[in-house]
């Protein structure tokens, strides 16, 4: 593949996924991603398997996207509690389990929910 192919080609994706990105920012409305937000492990039973990434808090939300176990992420701030603590973004879907608020990258406007026995959380992070 020529290298003009190439990057026609990765731009043309680039310019897909921004079309998409509304879909696949989270509809929290208080979130933030900082340098002391917690980090959470994937967690399962086979090193390497996938884990979903939802849309939403539960499992009638689309799948955007997967993360290996044993990979980390991190996990949106709670920005209502206005204590100075910093409180993972959770909710609970229509079954009771607890949902988390996620992104692989700091600087990433791409946010998905993964379900909590899937991450073992680690909070504060420093």
């Amino acid at each position: 593949m020529k290298p003009t192919n190439f990057f026609a080609l990765l731009l043309a994706g680039i310019a897909t996924l921004g079309s998409v990105a509304p879909q696949l920012t989270a509809s929290a409305s208080a979130q933030s991603i900082t340098d002391k937000s917690c980090v959470a492990d994937i967690i399962g039973e086979d090193i390497g398997s996938q884990v979903n990434i939802r849309s939403g808090a539960g499992t009638i939300f689309n799948v955007i996207g997967t993360v290996s176990v044993g990979n980390l992420v991190i996990v949106a701030n709670d920005d209502r509690d206005k204590s100075g603590v910093i409180t993972p973004l959770s909710r609970k879907d229509s079954e009771g389990k607890t949902w988390y608020l996620t992104t692989r990258f700091r600087a990433s406007p791409y946010k998905g929910w993964i379900r909590e026995d899937f991450l073992k959380l680690r909070c504060p992070y420093p």
